[in-house]
C-alpha cells in the first residue's frame, strides 16, 4: 500500500498518532477510489482471508464498506466464508446468480461486498454473518463459520496466544477485535495489573486472570473514550488515574479504578446472561480448537478451552455456568 496507493494519513483531532491513512486509485478495474484506506484488519480479512492479495481491490471494497457503513472485518470473513461453501459445493452459481466464488478473485471480491452493501441475491444473506449464513445454508457450513457469538474474528489466531483464545470465548460482544488481551501476550505490560512483562503465550496458568484484568482495563478505556492505540504507546493506568481525579475532582485507588472496570465488564455479563448467554457460548469456533498449525516456524498449539474457562470463572467468581454468583454481584454494587 505504501509503494503503490499510498497518498498521506489523517488524524482524530488533536491526536498525535494519526493512525488513518489515505489512498487513491484513479485508474484501472476499481478506480475511483479516494480517501480512507483499508487498515491492518480490513486488510486482513478482505485480502488475506479471500486470498486477494490485489491491494486496489481491497482499497475499493474498503471504500464499498465505508460508504455503505459496514463493518470490514465481519464483511470479509463473511465473503471467505461464502468461498469456502462455495468451494465445498454447499454454494452454486444458482445461488450466486453466476458468480464464481473462487478464492484469490479480487474483482468477485467487491462485487459481493457491493451486493452486501445493497443486501441484493446472496447478499442479503452473507449481511446477516456468518453465523446466521451457516444456519440457513445448513449442510456442514456451521463446522466453517469463523465467530464467537455470532461476531466474525478479527485476524488474530487464538491458537497462537491462550489468554486471547479465552479472552475472544468470553468478551460479551463476541471475538470483537478490540479485545487487546492477545497484544499483552507479545508486546504490551501493565505493571498496575501486574503485568510487568509478557508472558509465554502458550502456557496455561495464569492466563483466565489476565484475560479477565485486561478484559476489566479495556472497559476503562472504552467508558474514559481513550483510543487503545496510546496502550501501543505505552500509556499505562498510573497516569489515566491520576488525570481522572484531576478532571472530575474524584479521588479514586487504583483499586477503585480496576473495581471499576470489574462492575462495567459485569454488567454487560448480567444483560448477556438475561438474553440467554451462559457457557454454551464461551467457546471457539470448531477450526481453532481441532486444526492445528503445520509448517516450519508454526506453533502447533491447540487452547485448552475447557481448563481455561474453569480458571476463568474461578477467578472472575462467576459459577460453572459462567453466571456471576450473588456474592460477587453484591461486591461490585450490582
Amino acid at each position: 500500500m505504501t509503494e503503490s496507493i499510498l497518498t498521506g494519513n489523517y488524524h482524530c483531532e488533536r491526536c498525535v498518532i494519526g493512525c488513518g491513512r489515505k489512498v487513491k486509485v484513479d485508474k484501472g478495474p476499481f478506480a475511483p477510489v479516494e480517501g480512507a484506506g483499508p487498515e491492518y484488519e480490513s486488510l486482513a480479512t478482505l485480502g488475506s482471508l479471500c486470498l486477494v492479495d490485489d491491494i486496489e481491490a481491497i482499497a475499493k471494497a474498503n471504500e464499498l464498506c465505508n460508504r455503505y457503513g459496514i463493518d470490514t472485518i465481519s464483511c470479509g470473513a463473511a465473503i471467505a466464508f461464502a468461498m469456502e461453501a462455495y468451494e465445498k459445493g454447499i454454494l452454486t452459481k444458482k445461488d450466486t446468480n453466476g458468480l464464481e466464488l473462487l478464492w484469490g478473485r479480487g474483482d468477485v471480491m467487491v462485487a459481493l461486498t457491493d451486493k452486501i452493501g445493497k443486501r441484493e441475491g446472496l447478499g442479503r444473506l452473507l449481511g446477516e454473518g456468518v453465523r446466521i449464513a451457516a444456519d440457513k445454508l445448513g449442510k456442514n457450513a456451521v463446522e466453517f463459520a469463523i465467530h464467537v457469538k455470532g461476531q466474525e474474528f478479527p485476524a488474530h489466531d487464538p491458537r497462537c496466544f491462550n489468554a486471547g483464545a479465552v479472552g475472544y470465548a468470553t468478551m460479551n460482544r463476541g471475538a470483537c477485535h478490540l479485545a487487546f488481551t492477545h497484544l499483552f501476550e507479545r508486546v504490551l505490560t501493565m505493571p498496575e495489573i501486574g503485568l510487568d512483562t509478557p508472558p509465554n503465550r502458550l502456557t496455561v496458568e495464569g492466563k483466565a486472570e489476565l484475560a479477565a484484568k485486561t478484559q476489566d482495563m479495556i472497559g476503562l478505556f472504552d467508558c474514559l473514550k481513550l483510543c487503545k492505540f496510546t496502550l501501543m504507546g505505552g500509556l499505562k493506568l498510573t497516569p489515566i488515574l491520576t488525570w481522572f481525579n484531576m478532571v472530575t475532582s474524584q479521588s479514586l485507588t487504583m483499586d477503585e479504578l480496576l473495581k471499576a472496570g470489574e462492575r462495567i465488564f459485569t454488567l454487560k455479563r448480567m444483560y448477556n446472561i438475561r438474553c440467554g448467554i451462559s457457557r454454551k457460548d464461551d467457546t471457539l469456533p470448531y477450526r481453532f480448537l481441532t486444526l492445528k498449525h503445520e509448517g516450519d516456524g508454526l506453533t502447533p498449539n491447540l487452547p485448552p478451552i475447557g481448563q481455561l474457562l474453569a480458571d476463568y470463572y474461578q477467578y472472575r467468581g462467576w459459577s460453572e455456568e459462567g453466571i456471576p454468583n450473588p456474592e460477587k454481584l453484591a461486591e461490585l454494587g450490582l
